[in-house]
């Protein structure tokens, strides 16, 4: 089974801005969109999922919903669209999701997430993927975990990613859900030995080129979360670590690739995008280097948000020059 590494759908940050930045950087990771509801997908302006991944490479599109019918109905849509996978969110802790009875509630519930897979199978040729925790609330023994991996997969999933730590739905945030309580890689590990057939990637704190090379020796794939946005150019130390044909990236030193950054912002603006869109995922490209926080403050304040965009991109090119030998 050839083995994968990807970036992990996230609200607010991996849109189509920040997945453009990360291609240039790392071609061979995968992405995804952030999750996005089947009813939005549906209901709303057709435009609205097409542009979400216009004249970008194909990535997969994480999807929430619990109504199995609305949830083929999406699926036919995006497969008239630039997407290469449809992946079930089943692990998003917040409150705002439970609500929808979508996210990790939906791990009590395996015959209704069995319906949808059930459903994707029979709608769409594209492949079909769960991302899931190892438990949700008091349901955290391995022998829940085993059956809803199991229900689901007689449905049609063949391919699990998993957080490996359990969804805490009252009581702790979203953010506190990414850190409490602690991970439990042995669980996960446990699963794939059970489903060996299945294809299992590992989730949760990926933030280093040794924890993805240990975590390759057992697992089928590895997705980064928060370490993408906290620090942009560890992507390319993962594409130059475990891609075969990294010797044919353009390999971009920080400078160069700034300015491409920058070149995009131009594009962008053109056509109607705020740039803060856009700049907002850029404020961690010179972390490590001199002038790191300047640049932060310059790209991110208040501040920033308040110039025309002339004016700041003019301010961004200027301090570049400034610093070039030190970028190059």
């Amino acid at each position: 089974m050839e083995k994968r590494i990807s970036v992990a759908p996230m609200m607010g940050q991996t849109d189509r801005h920040f997945r453009y930045m990360i291609s240039l950087l790392a071609k061979d990771v995968r992405l995804y969109t952030p999750m996005i509801h089947a009813d939005a997908i549906v209901y709303s302006d057709k435009n609205f999922i097409k542009n979400e991944n216009h004249n970008q490479k194909a990535v997969g599109i994480q999807i929430a919903g619990s109504d199995p019918s609305i949830v083929s109905s999406a699926a036919k849509i995006i497969e008239q669209h630039n997407y290469n996978e449809i992946n079930l969110n089943v692990g998003c802790p917040s409150v705002r999701v439970q609500n929808c009875s979508v996210g990790a509630t939906l791990m009590k519930e395996p015959q209704r997430v069995a319906k949808i897979i059930e459903q994707l199978k029979k709608t769409t040729n594209l492949p079909v993927s769960i991302k899931t925790r190892i438990g949700v609330d008091n349901e955290d023994s391995y022998q829940f975990l085993y059956d809803f991996v199991k229900q689901t997969s007689s449905a049609g999933c063949e391919h699990f990613i998993v957080h490996a730590r359990k969804a805490i739905l009252k009581g702790l945030n979203p953010k506190e859900n990414r850190s409490i309580p602690r991970l439990n890689y042995e669980r996960v590990e446990q699963l794939k030995n059970d489903f060996s057939d299945l294809r299992i990637d590992i989730n949760g704190e990926v933030n280093s080129i040794e924890k993805i090379e240990n975590h390759l020796k057992i697992f089928d794939g590895v997705m980064i979360g928060r370490e993408a946005c906290k620090n942009p150019f560890f992507l390319a130390e993962v594409q130059d670590s475990f891609f075969k044909n990294s010797s044919d990236r353009l390999k971009l030193n920080k400078l160069d690739f700034v300015e491409k950054m920058i070149e995009y912002v131009k594009n962008e603006v053109k056509q109607g995008v705020s740039a803060h869109l856009i700049t907002r995922h850029m404020t961690q490209l010179l972390k490590g280097t001199p002038g790191a926080k300047q640049w932060r403050n310059l790209i991110g304040s208040d501040k920033s948000h308040k110039k025309d965009i002339d004016t700041l991109l003019l301010e961004l090119s200027d301090f570049l020059s400034t610093r070039a030998e030190i970028l190059v």
